[in-house]
């Protein structure tokens, strides 16, 4: 049974303001969380001695779940203790996350003039293993062994995603020292993956001329709590849809488009259900429609018989089988205890800063989203603000100028 609007907002509402509670604990009081403490544990006591309903405390410990949408992982595996830093970006206009409905495709076309334009690109070349060597003088040389061949560096920035890492796709000659390799083991990395479902026309919108106007159009988030209407294989899953159809929201850049993120089993079956698939092929939709349509057919104004209510074309991310994605997507903070010879709790935010500071006295610098700033890790402004640092670091190394320097920093604040 679908909630209300008001109960999904009461539960909504009280959701987040604990999580807001639980940022704020888990900052202040860090070094004295147990490592095995999830935020689920830390949701449950909440609302255990809340005088919330039965009822409502149920519906809210659902909701939570979506919070896999968040992190990319089950509710159940965020650590209590770490969750302060998935804390993001917010704050005031120079700090809000936006949504560029335009793509960045106009982004990432600027960032790369310098590149298309000076360096040399080496494409289908996969990076097997970075060796330091020492030379003549105490001078030092990167040799960088590649399938096409070896290259030489006097300096490398390594941005292979943190799953690569974990998985030593890439090898290190000499090996890294152990604060930074430990620091790899003991970072987490999310599994989300995207379903996107595209539509002729967007039936689940009011069709009248003053919908848009009003600004009376379906919302843009949906969740689905664990459906018992679905296959039974898919009614322990809960997930998060995304519709960008309103232009309220929008303007021209709406589309009638549907945004499914999946986590835990639900990511791991669609990913196994579609490893062997062609995105091209028709065995490919039908997999993709039948595990989805149970979800889109309970929108507004679904008809099996029109149309517009069929898919014109379904795509998925793959991040679980891509060996060059690190067979993840991004990072994030689970509960961590240490078994083995370094037993206890490890200090996450140290391994983030040592996998930041990387190997200048051996000209191995580390950037990507792993490497950002705290209140940016796991998002693409912090992969971006990685390698700026990085950037910078180079060139205080070779002297440059420092208003070069500024000239750069200013240049890329336009971007």
């Amino acid at each position: 049974m679908p909630m209300t609007d008001q109960r999904a907002l009461d539960g909504s509402t009280t959701l987040w303001r604990i999580f807001g509670d639980a940022f704020k604990i888990s900052n202040e009081k860090c070094s004295s969380i147990e490592p095995n403490i999830t935020l689920k544990d830390y949701v449950k006591e909440r609302l255990l001695t809340s005088t919330l309903d039965e009822g409502l405390q149920h519906d809210i410990l659902e909701l939570a779940e979506t919070w896999g949408a968040y992190n990319g992982d089950p509710f159940e595996k965020q650590s209590l203790k770490w969750v302060w830093l998935e804390e993001c970006l917010d704050g005031d206009r120079s700090l809000e996350n936006h949504f560029i409905s335009s793509t960045h495709q106009q982004i990432i076309k600027r960032i790369s003039e310098a590149v298309v334009s000076h360096a040399n690109i080496h494409l289908s070349t996969s990076v097997q293993a970075i060796v330091s060597q020492e030379m003549e003088k105490g001078d030092k040389k990167l040799i960088v062994k590649t399938t096409n061949g070896d290259f030489g560096f006097d300096e490398v920035v390594i941005t292979v995603p943190l799953g690569c890492l974990k998985l030593n796709t890439l090898q290190f000659h000499p090996i890294l020292p152990q604060n930074l390799s430990q620091a790899i083991t003991d970072a987490s990395y999310g599994r989300l993956e995207k379903v996107f479902v595209a539509f002729a026309a967007p039936f689940w919108e009011r069709s009248d001329t003053d919908a848009s106007q009003t600004g009376d159009t379906y919302p843009m988030f949906t969740h689905f709590l664990r459906p018992t209407y679905a296959l039974e294989e898919q009614r322990s899953w809960t997930l998060e849809m995304l519709a960008l159809s309103s232009t309220a929201l929008f303007g021209a850049h709406a589309q009638p488009l549907l945004v499914f993120h999946l986590w835990g089993a639900a990511a791991a079956h669609v990913t196994s259900a579609i490893a062997s698939l062609t995105p091209s092929s028709d065995e490919y939709y039908i997999v993709i429609d039948t595990l989805f349509r149970p979800f889109y057919s309970r929108l507004p104004n679904y008809r099996e018989d029109c149309s517009d209510c069929a898919p014109t074309a379904v795509l998925t991310t793959n991040w679980q089988n891509d060996a060059l994605a690190g067979n993840g997507s991004y990072t994030n903070f689970t509960t961590h205890y240490r078994g083995g010879p370094l037993k206890g709790d490890p200090a996450i935010d140290d391994g983030v800063r040592a996998m930041r500071h990387g190997l200048p006295e051996r000209g191995l610098w580390l950037a990507g989203e792993h490497t950002a700033p705290f209140v940016a890790l796991g998002t693409s402004t912090g992969a971006y603000w990685s390698g700026e640092a990085v950037a910078t670091r180079i060139m205080e190394r070779y002297t440059l100028s420092s208003q070069v320097q500024s000239d750069l920093s200013e240049e890329s604040r336009n971007w």
